[in-house]
C-alpha cells in the first residue's frame, strides 16, 4: 500500500506514463510514510472525456489509495507533494503548451477491509 491509478485524457501528447509514474513513486517514497516495494502504480488515458462542454484543456487525476491511520498533517503533505511532482511537468515534452488540470485526490481505505500475501 499504497495504490495509485493515475487517469490522463487522451489529449496530453507526448506524455510519457512511465515517467509519470516515477515521479509519483519517488515522491511516496520521500515521504518516508512507505516502503518502496509496497506502492503500486498505474496509468490509465481516458480516450473519450469531456472538460466541461468542451474546454481545451487536458487533466491529470491520481488517485491514491492509503490505508488509514495517516493523520490529517502527513495527508496534506502527501497530497502537497505530488501536486508538486505532477506540476514540474518533467514526464511531458516540452513542446506541449494546453492548460492541465492537475488533481490528487487521497483515499482512506480501512486497515481491517485489506488484505495482503507476498508468495
Amino acid at each position: 500500500m499504497p495504490h495509485v491509478v493515475v487517469d490522463y485524457s487522451e489529449n496530453l501528447t507526448g506524455l510519457n506514463a512511465k515517467q509519470l509514474l516515477e515521479e509519483i513513486n519517488t515522491t511516496l517514497i520521500e515521504t518516508e510514510l512507505f516502503s518502496p516495494e509496497d506502492i503500486k502504480s498505474r496509468a490509465r488515458k481516458d480516450d473519450v472525456f469531456l472538460i466541461g462542454l468542451g474546454a481545451e484543456q487536458a487533466y491529470i487525476h491520481a488517485k491514491v489509495y492509503i490505508l488509514s491511520g495517516r493523520t490529517a498533517e502527513q495527508k496534506q503533505l502527501m497530497g502537497e507533494q505530488l501536486l508538486a511532482a505532477l506540476s514540474n511537468k518533467k514526464y511531458l515534452q516540452p513542446e506541449f503548451h494546453k492548460e492541465i488540470q492537475l488533481c490528487v485526490e487521497l483515499v482512506d481505505m480501512p486497515r481491517e477491509d485489506y488484505f495482503k500475501q507476498v508468495v
